[in-house]
């Protein structure tokens, strides 16, 4: 349908994309408000023809309409014109002129029917008010045989039935799959840009702390500063995927209140077609070039460790992404929201200041923090089995990196005290989409 540097089709072709969506679910009854809106005569036509095509196959078409041509106005059924509320007219398109007519209006001959009933509503040819029209309605032969006797209450459950669409859970989620992963990859810019941010971030990491020594004197602190850096610009590079969300809001409710798919359909394939695959590439890409380039212990074993990592740090980062514009509908507000939290979280990380020097009432936002769990798997992999030495003494290694790691009060002696903070970054990361889903089911919706 195009994007916003890609024109896509045009508005003919968009207004009928439009209608044939609202066809997909076959309804008995379509309501459209100014189908011609934006199109020129010919398209109009064309529009109005289809829609023709379709009331002639067993499906009520209701519509506004603006000043429609005279080869539009042949193909209407019936005519509704309402004035001040009050309806002036209800019946045949064939016999509107007449109508009028007979109630003594002045015509011109040849008169497209629709601008002579325009002109009427607009007070020009009569003096009749909307009263006077709407008494004459009331009277005359027309008004009987429309009108209409409802038996039982309209609003009971058991008399408005809505028929669903018999379809499996599985074909849904393999069409809505297959929108999602298009759409990801037609977005080539954004696609080629997290690519980009990837490299350059992985490029600067390597520049900023280039093959860092094993020395007391910058080896430990550069090795910390360098985890944290990885660790902050990794989330933070995640916010590309707020304004995606945001824009599929509005979408996203209209189809589901239209019936398309359920938000449990729509979840799950954004979550395996979108979410989870734009965020392995930008991962293996950075940490390839960052890896090396900054020197970290070169064993494919903590490599794995350090792009699992890095990995579940951009699926946190996307998740809560995911949750922010879940929850709010203006782009600008949920950036603050977002960096708000995203901030926090980083304030309590365990690098920036010692945790248990801050107040106690604020201590357990440290428990909620994925900063600091991504951060604590990092620092165990590369400094559990490592020793610093002297800058002019490397013979001479007095310090050793479990007990940096013991000094920030960071459990170590085990795999599982590594595992767990992994784990705890991994259930951060799901209760967050977890969230998201209860947003969206909360969300509310309206065509």
């Amino acid at each position: 349908m195009g994007t916003e540097s890609q024109r896509g089709v045009s508005g003919g072709e968009r207004k009928r994309t439009c209608i044939a969506m609202e066809m997909v679910l076959e309804p008995k009854i379509l309501f459209l408000d100014e189908p011609t809106t934006g199109l020129d005569s010919s398209t109009a036509c064309s529009v109005m023809q289809c829609l023709r095509e379709l009331s002639q196959q067993g499906c009520t078409i209701i519509f506004s309409i603006h000043q429609p041509r005279h080869s539009i106005f042949e193909l209407f059924d019936t005519v509704l014109l309402l004035l001040q509320g009050h309806t002036v007219y209800f019946g045949p398109a064939t016999k509107l002129m007449p109508y009028f007519i007979n109630q003594g209006i002045p015509h011109k001959e040849n008169e497209n029917p629709a601008d002579f009933a325009l002109d009427i509503l607009n007070n020009v040819n009569s003096d009749l008010t909307a009263v006077d029209l709407h008494i004459k309605y009331r009277m005359s032969a027309m008004f009987v045989k429309n009108e209409v006797i409802v038996i039982g209450d309209p609003y009971d459950e058991e008399v408005c039935i809505v028929q669903k669409p018999d379809r499996s859970l599985l074909s849904d989620f393999f069409y809505v799959s297959q929108r999602t992963l298009r759409n990801a990859i037609r977005n080539y810019a954004l696609l080629t840009w997290q690519i980009a941010v990837a490299i350059i971030l992985g490029v600067l990491t390597g520049l900023l702390y280039y093959q860092l020594p094993r020395t007391t004197d910058t080896g430990v602190q550069n090795r910390l500063g360098c985890i944290f850096f990885i660790v902050v610009n990794q989330i933070f590079s995640t916010a590309t995927a707020l304004e995606p969300f945001i824009k599929e809001r509005a979408l996203f409710i209209h189809e589901n209140v239209s019936g398309y798919y359920s938000i449990t359909t729509l979840f799950f394939a954004k979550l395996v077609c979108d979410l989870l695959p734009m965020r392995v590439i930008p991962s293996v890409v950075f940490s390839l070039i960052s890896y090396y380039m900054v020197g970290l212990q070169k064993t494919v074993a903590k490599f794995l460790v350090f792009l699992l990592t890095i990995f579940m740090a951009n699926v946190f980062g996307s998740a809560i992404c995911f949750f922010t514009a879940a929850s709010m509908s203006v782009f600008a507000v949920a950036l603050i929201v977002l960096v708000l939290i995203l901030v926090i979280m980083m304030v309590f990380s365990g690098f920036l200041v010692e945790l248990n020097s801050v107040f106690s009432f604020l201590r357990w936002i440290q428990w909620v923090s994925a900063f600091r769990y991504a951060y604590n798997v990092l620092v165990i992999n590369e400094l559990r089995d490592i020793n610093f030495c002297l800058p002019n003494r490397t013979d001479v290694c007095l310090v050793t990196g479990s007990s940096v790691l013991e000094k920030r009060s960071i459990d170590h002696k085990s795999n599982w005290d590594m595992w767990k903070y992994f784990l705890a970054l991994t259930t951060i990361a799901i209760l967050s989409f977890l969230m998201s889903y209860m947003k969206l089911l909360l969300i509310k919706k309206k065509k």
